[in-house]
């Protein structure tokens, strides 16, 4: 659960730094407190520092693939609610479905529009907290 009257966290990984950099000045421009890493190894070191309320994270890494990225938030961060918000390239429903079994809450593609990402991470830092794809998946 989150304190409403704090800003979110929002922890930006994309090895694209333009990208970073414009969805950072988007994000902050929407009352968001954002850090940034540019690439899986500067993700890993501020995950440890900040504990953000959310990460928005690339796949497709040179250092780190972002995998290991949500199974360290996953397996690692299990005390904080932190949602993971993929965004990628990677547009196969294979994929797609891999990385929400591995824990993450959304799967976006690029590319995508700002609000779009904006309004996701809302949803996943509610005071309700959102709910995922797979959680409304019937066995």
């Amino acid at each position: 659960m989150y304190n409403e009257l704090e800003p979110k966290r929002v922890l930006v990984v994309d090895d694209d730094r333009d990208f970073v950099q414009t969805l950072e000045l988007y994000l902050k421009y929407a009352g968001y407190e954002v850090t940034c890493a540019y690439g899986g190894i500067g993700a890993l070191e501020e995950l440890r520092i900040t504990n953000p309320n959310a990460v928005i994270l690339d796949i497709m890494m040179p250092d780190i693939d972002g995998r290991k990225i949500v199974r360290y938030i996953r397996e690692k961060m299990k005390d904080y609610d932190t949602a993971v918000i993929v965004l990628s390239a990677l547009s196969d429903q294979n994929s797609r479905m891999d990385l929400l079994m591995e824990g993450a809450n959304e799967f976006l593609t690029k590319p995508c529009d700002p609000q779009r990402i904006s309004a996701t991470v809302e949803q996943f830092t509610s005071a309700d907290g959102g709910s995922t794809f797979l959680d409304s998946y019937v066995y």
